[in-house]
Order: C-alpha cells, then sequence, then structure tokens
C-alpha cells in the first residue's frame, strides 16, 4: 500500500484543484525502527486558497480563526457531502475504508492511510462502497469573504 498526501488549492482560474500530490515517504529519525514523514507544514497561521472562486455553499464547521478541532467522521457507504467550502484548512488521513474527494478539476480517489490538506475550497465527498472513516483536524481561519 503507497499512502499519499494530497494538497489542494485554486489555480490561476481560481478553480479548485490538486496542487501537489505525492507518495509519503518515512525518512529515519535517528533510532532503530523510527521513522516519520513532514506532511504538511506552514510558517504562519494557513490561509484560505482563491476565495474569489468560491461558488459552493458555505458550511460553518464551528472553528474560530486560530482555534483548532479534531474529529472523527464517519461516512456510511455511496454517502455523498455535497459541493461546500469552509473557513478552515483541514488535514484530512483517511483511516479506513475509501472515499472520493471531488473538486472543479474533477474527481480524486483516497485510499486507507491517503492524507489530503483541503484549503477552505470548493469541493464534495462520496464514500466508496464499504464506507469511510477520516480523522480531521481544522484550523479555523479568517473569512476572505
Amino acid at each position: 500500500m503507497t499512502t499519499r498526501v494530497v494538497i489542494t488549492g485554486v489555480d490561476s482560474s481560481g478553480r479548485s484543484c490538486v496542487t501537489k500530490e505525492q507518495p509519503v515517504t518515512l525518512v529515519n529519525a535517528g533510532s532503530e525502527g523510527l521513522g516519520y514523514a513532514l506532511l504538511y507544514s506552514s510558517a504562519s497561521s494557513p490561509t484560505i486558497a482563491g476565495a474569489a472562486g468560491r461558488a459552493a455553499d458555505h458550511y460553518d464547521l464551528g472553528v474560530a480563526p486560530g482555534a483548532v478541532s479534531w474529529t472523527v467522521v464517519e461516512y456510511a457507504p455511496a454517502v455523498t457531502f455535497s459541493m461546500h467550502h469552509t473557513d478552515s484548512v483541514d488535514l484530512d488521513t483517511v483511516l479506513a475504508g475509501s472515499i472520493e474527494l471531488t473538486l472543479d478539476d474533477g474527481v480524486h480517489q483516497l485510499q486507507t492511510g491517503d492524507c489530503v490538506v483541503v484549503t477552505g475550497i470548493d469541493h464534495a465527498w462520496r464514500a466508496g462502497s464499504d464506507g469511510c472513516r477520516l480523522g480531521v483536524m481544522s484550523i479555523g481561519v479568517m473569512s476572505p469573504r
């Protein structure tokens, strides 16, 4: 199984898209049997990518700017969550099952172990045939609206 990290953003037209996708490669942490991989970092408070392109409904996660929320979301098989955006940067990990992340640039299949950074852009979800469990860390940001 290859674990991937997918970073979202917007293209030059303001449409939601994948800006980076790569396999997660663990490096030796200096101790036998211990490895790590940096999946995402930000030198300052994260921001939402391209508010001008956000056309979908706004979904309020209730996470104030600067606040952090860590949740587990369970999707039953084939359940969908329509196109929406949030005022947060979400760090999602597929804990079990699979899910389709739909952006303006198309559908991106995520499997168990895959990670995605959703940067406040328009997106939708559709769980796979076995459902999906996501671990979601949300960082509240200022709305660019």
